[in-house]
């Protein structure tokens, strides 16, 4: 760091003791503020978590491994001046870098460790394939395959458990404020005991990552038997982006089991698994794609059978090879 008490070579930077004026202080700052925004870009970042406040970063200098004959231990730093919190882990690896102590919504705690991902080299001989991702089933592949065939059953099976479980705890909200409208020793005893047992959410948050977690088995199993396969191994893959808001309504029921649809995780995976394995992915826009030709490119505006009017006139059977056009 420069000494503020030497003036500096005017050739060389701006001295200490001429005042900059306020339109001088914003220019620099603006130069600084886009040199860190481009620095930015180009670095590698963590992934992101649910929130900013249930993490905590602990470097290679806050932590120490120690092992013994039947186990290993990671020691972390505390608030307290030479106290470590000594932690036994299951198993035996070799741990380095930053660690991450998240905690969830459920109130459980875990560490993650981040170390860089081997990929395989980019696939230059295979296939192209056309995926369509679905709500009963996982995908349809232009291959006329369907993977995931029950996954649309535990989305619907999650969603109607959740609306169940809502309704009774709104039952339970109102009878706990209807008491609290009569404040006498029995009913506040009453409304603590409704507060205690019948109205957390830490129950609430570990059933549902307890039931999401059967679906990331399933869309990882499949995904993995898609991207491995030995017999016509796959090169691109083509896929809709589905990160835009759907704007259609269905019904009150649909509405609320498509906002269980977990469609960000999958398209994630999707990314990972292909990038991991050496597979090409392409993302293209699904609006009008039931009813654009893919000869032509027309769509039909006047009815929603255009899946029809395009099989006539390019003889395709299947709406994903519209995809590979």
């Amino acid at each position: 760091m420069p000494n503020p008490e030497v003036s500096f070579d005017r050739n060389y930077c701006l001295s200490y003791d001429r005042p900059l004026s306020s339109k001088a202080l914003r220019s620099i700052a603006g130069v600084v503020r886009r040199t860190v925004n481009k620095v930015r870009r180009d670095s590698v970042c963590y992934p992101r978590t649910q929130a900013f406040h249930n993490r905590i970063d602990f470097d290679a200098s806050c932590y120490t491994v120690r092992s013994t004959e039947d186990a290993q231990f990671l020691e972390l730093m505390s608030l307290q001046p030479g106290k470590r919190i000594s932690l036994r882990l299951k198993g035996r690896s070799k741990i380095r870098g930053t660690l991450q102590l998240i905690r969830d919504t459920a109130g459980t705690y875990s560490l993650r460790v981040y170390v860089p991902q081997q990929c395989e080299e980019k696939r230059k001989t295979g296939t192209v394939i056309g995926i369509d991702l679905g709500y009963t089933e996982m995908m349809a592949t232009s291959e006329q395959e369907l993977l995931g065939t029950d996954l649309g059953q535990y989305f619907s099976a999650i969603s109607d458990k959740r609306r169940k479980n809502s309704e009774g705890r709104n039952r339970m909200h109102s009878l706990f404020r209807n008491l609290l409208k009569k404040p006498n020793k029995d009913n506040l005893a009453k409304a603590e005991r409704i507060r205690k047992h019948n109205l957390g959410r830490k129950k609430q948050r570990a059933r549902y990552i307890r039931d999401i977690g059967v679906i990331k088995t399933i869309v990882n199993r499949e995904l993995n038997l898609l991207f491995t396969r030995k017999t016509n191994p796959i090169k691109q893959i083509v896929v809709e982006d589905l990160s835009a808001r759907m704007k259609v309504h269905f019904g009150k029921k649909w509405n609320r089991r498509l906002s269980g649809w977990m469609r960000g995780y999958l398209q994630e995976r999707i990314r990972y698994k292909a990038k991991k394995h050496g597979i090409e992915v392409s993302e293209v826009n699904p609006a009008y794609s039931s009813r654009e030709c893919p000869r032509c490119h027309c769509t039909d505006k006047k009815t929603d059978t255009g899946i029809h009017l395009s099989a006539r006139f390019a003889g395709a059977t299947d709406m994903l090879t519209w995809l590979l056009r």
